[in-house]
């Protein structure tokens, strides 16, 4: 898979969220949160965070159920807008972060905070977790 957030730090143990039995997810993998509890990878930009694939689901498993972290050091990639140390960040497409605009944290598209700065396809490491936005 391109572009995997890979975790550094583990700051919180994953959470088992519901997930389609069709779908496959990497390890790694940017999720995107529906209701009710639901996570499928995320695809595009301002997607609701919803966490990091802690282990890889095969589709047509029949496993409805993923770890997913929360919580954690991640090196991620940025994309099309560059990351600035100490900004919250948004998903910017499939597994890319970039600098939250203003209002996104309201809105829940806000995943955590760069610890470093980065241009385009550089990779930093984000702080990931709701309490570092």
């Amino acid at each position: 898979m391109a572009n995997e957030a890979v975790l550094m730090v583990e700051t919180e143990l994953p959470v088992m969220m519901t997930c389609a039995n069709g779908a496959g997810i990497e390890k790694g993998t940017v999720l995107a949160m529906t209701d009710p509890m639901t996570v499928a990878a995320s695809t595009a930009a301002n997607d609701l965070f919803g966490g990091i694939a802690a282990e890889e689901k095969i589709a047509n498993d029949g496993k409805t159920k993923i770890a997913v972290y929360f919580g954690g050091i991640f090196k991620m990639k940025v994309g099309a807008t560059a990351s600035t140390v100490g900004k919250p960040q948004v998903v910017d497409g499939a597994n890319l972060v970039a600098d939250a605009a203003a209002g996104d944290n309201d809105l829940g598209y806000s995943i955590g905070k760069a610890l470093e700065t980065g241009a385009n396809t550089e990779t930093i490491l984000v702080f990931v977790g709701k309490g570092n936005c």
